[in-house]
């Protein structure tokens, strides 16, 4: 009986593999205009008149490999921008590698009291660190840690700020006071 069931497992498994259509390419519209379409059945611009797909089925980069590259997608000369790449991975339904990630300019860095690394943080706070979105490291802020309440000298709850990051008069004592910059794009 345990074994039949298997088979039968086995069996309608195999069946359901085989029925299954294999992912669809970019293909031109029914209408006949001839425009692109992705995948998704969406246009294949990228927003400011250049098509990101310009076939119905790329072609690898590289002899054998046929694992679809973003590369294999974008026709040669044309360098979209990264935001440009993350909508329409996002319209293709890609929401995994760089399509995971916002796009540049939409998480501002955090503007707070820099923390040197030989300072003892008391317990309590956290340092923050960051990157611009062309890869520069910032210096790290001082922020307020997720896991502790604050409060005032009279026993009284601090209101922390939502970005969590500690205004001057927080300070913990001994913290020389100085803003971060965010450093100019390269």
């Amino acid at each position: 009986m345990l074994i039949g069931g298997a088979l039968l497992l086995a069996l309608a498994g195999c069946y359901g593999w085989m029925r299954m259509k294999p992912p669809t390419q970019a293909s031109a519209p029914a209408s006949g205009t001839g425009a692109a379409v992705d995948a998704s059945g969406m246009p294949a611009d990228a927003g400011d008149g250049q098509a990101i797909a310009s076939s119905t089925s790329p072609m690898p980069n590289e002899p054998g490999d046929t694992t679809p590259d973003l590369k294999d997608f974008i026709p040669p000369g044309q360098e979209p921008t990264v935001g440009e790449v993350i909508a329409k991975l996002r319209a293709a339904g890609i929401h995994t590698g760089i399509a995971a990630f916002n796009p540049p300019g939409t998480s501002p860095p955090l503007i707070g009291i820099a923390v040197p690394e030989d300072f003892p943080l008391p317990e309590g706070f956290v340092r923050h660190t960051q990157a611009t979105d062309d890869g520069q490291r910032i210096e790290p802020i001082l922020m307020f840690s997720p896991d502790y309440d604050f409060y005032d000298s009279q026993g009284r709850p601090i209101q922390v700020p939502d970005n969590r990051v500690v205004p001057p008069k927080y300070a913990p004592p001994g913290l020389k006071i100085r803003m971060i910059r965010i450093p100019p794009p390269l």
